[in-house]
């Protein structure tokens, strides 16, 4: 059997915000980079792993791109195809989280697409925001930067609530070798004000590494909203950060999310209290 080319990177995720308030956070987490050729063989091979079933750590095909039908590799052909991106390329890998216990929510998941040479063909991002709705960011022809890859690209969806959906994304992504090194700039007008880094040293996939991540980060998916509002409550009640009211999607590649909209109610600025009401009604 060839040698297994998925792998895991554990490291940190860093968020920082510049204007029009400081604010920033730090903390580990833990990603899959996954051969989506390989899925079946993991599923297979590697206790504790599960492919389109309930295992300790899961991935879903239904839970990628829309609600198509289909594999995963095969959803993301039929969109490139579907906005005229045809250049060919033969394999696709994964940065994404996985199901933990059946629960996920993954805000942004990175898809590195190589022709047979191993040259990359497209980088794609797949976002999500809490108020079930995916995009994807489809880049081709990047320029070289020092850590690999960069593209400098409109942004078209709302993601967070303090940011309006105007200005440009530099995605600059790195070679997937023992390190892994993904950063997002936002700017306007050509001003950097937010900034985010997924970092992490690479670990081969088998069942004692996932056994020491679950007991290493026990509750990490189950925390991932919990986090994201209590961020969102820090910039808003301590540091009087507006609510920017969410508007209607205005690009053909947004589309309905398969995850659950988890805080729907909460789209103008009217709504902004709610966010805390709905917090701790969650807890108590």
């Amino acid at each position: 059997m060839n040698e297994i080319q998925s792998k895991i990177y554990e490291g940190f995720i860093t968020h920082a915000r510049v204007k029009p308030v400081r604010h920033g956070f730090s903390f580990p987490i833990y990603t899959f980079a996954l051969d989506l050729d390989e899925l079946e063989l993991l599923d297979q091979k590697i206790r504790f792993f599960g492919y389109n079933r309930g295992s300790v750590f899961s991935l879903y095909d239904s839970d990628h791109l829309g609600s198509g039908s289909g594999s995963i590799k095969e959803k993301l052909k039929n969109w490139l195809i579907k906005f005229g991106y045809s250049k060919n390329y033969t394999k696709v890998k994964m940065i994404s989280t996985l199901r933990v216990f059946k629960h996920t929510f993954n805000p942004v998941i990175f898809y590195y697409c190589f022709d047979d040479k191993k040259n990359i063909i497209y980088h794609v991002a797949e976002v999500h925001n809490t108020f079930g709705e995916g995009h994807l960011y489809i880049l081709e022809d990047g320029q070289k930067s020092k850590i690999g890859t960069e593209y400098l690209v409109p942004k078209e969806f709302h993601v967070s609530p303090f940011n309006k959906v105007e200005g440009d994304y530099n995605f600059h992504f790195s070679e997937l070798n023992n390190k892994m090194d993904i950063r997002i700039n936002v700017s306007k007008e050509r001003k950097n004000f937010f900034y985010a880094k997924i970092s992490g040293n690479s670990r081969i996939i088998e069942q004692n590494e996932l056994i020491k991540l679950i007991m290493k980060y026990p509750f990490r998916t189950l925390l991932i909203i919990p986090k994201i509002l209590a961020e969102a409550a820090k910039l808003y009640y301590a540091k009087n950060l507006e609510i920017i009211d969410k508007p209607e999607p205005s690009s053909e590649k947004t589309y309905k999310a398969t995850y659950p909209a988890y805080i729907s109610d909460f789209k103008t600025s009217e709504d902004a209290d709610g966010v805390g009401r709905w917090f701790f009604s969650k807890i108590f």
